[in-house]
């Protein structure tokens, strides 16, 4: 079966799924992940987050493919330069890349493996960079871009890759740039729930009490 036919295959699969925990849709043998925004951070860029999504398909033979999808969106000239992988010790992966593949990448995306650096923002989630991919050529041209995908090819056991992309022990995130005003913003794949604060508690129990009170005088009278 050629390439294309199966990730043809792959995609049909995708759009007749249901939803899973973490808001993707989940077949046998893929999934696609919805990036969310960062609370408390930059907003710049909160209205575009729909646009982007991951994309992870099992292609047989402990190899998993990870595509950075950026929608096609008529007007804008964002762009990603550095996507960043938070992952758990063990490893999720039994072997990682050097470079994308430019056989699962549409568009001129080329990038390559590197170390260093914080998503920005991550701070926020508790993301913590264990490595990251960036453009291999300098230019902002030479990043994904709207429309385009940048695919990756990772060793690992889809189901056990499934299990902590689904606890938040696997994360991606993605650093958008070219935003208007020059501004930028950053999303992740797992976006942890901010707990209410203890006198958020105090104030709702309060509130309650208040309610009740009236509830009984109301009653009496």
């Amino acid at each position: 079966m050629s390439i294309h036919r199966r990730l043809k295959m792959l995609a049909a699969a995708v759009a007749v799924s249901g939803v899973g925990a973490l808001g993707f849709s989940q077949p046998a043998n893929a999934v696609t992940i919805n990036f969310q925004n960062i609370p408390g951070a930059d907003t710049a860029g909160d209205a575009y987050a729909g646009n982007f999504s991951l994309e992870v398909s099992d292609l047989g033979g402990g190899n998993v493919l990870f595509q950075i999808v950026s929608a096609v969106a008529p007007g804008l000239s964002y762009f990603i330069r550095t996507i960043f992988i938070d992952d758990t010790n063990p490893s999720s992966f039994t072997s990682l890349p050097t470079t994308n593949s430019s056989t699962y990448s549409v568009g001129t995306v080329a990038m390559t493996y590197s170390s260093g650096g914080n998503l920005p923002q991550g701070n926020n989630v508790g993301f913590s960079t264990e490595f990251n991919f960036n453009r291999d050529t300098p230019g902002n041209g030479n990043a994904i871009q709207q429309g385009e995908t940048g695919g990756f090819v990772f060793g690992g056991d889809f189901s056990g890759i499934l299990a902590s992309l689904n606890s938040g022990d696997l994360r991606f995130g993605i650093h958008l740039q070219g935003l208007p005003n020059d501004a930028s913003d950053s999303f992740a794949t797992s976006v942890p729930q901010v707990p209410l604060p203890a006198a958020g508690f105090l104030l709702m129990g309060a509130l309650g009490g208040l309610g009740f009170a009236a509830k009984r005088k109301r009653k009496a009278s």
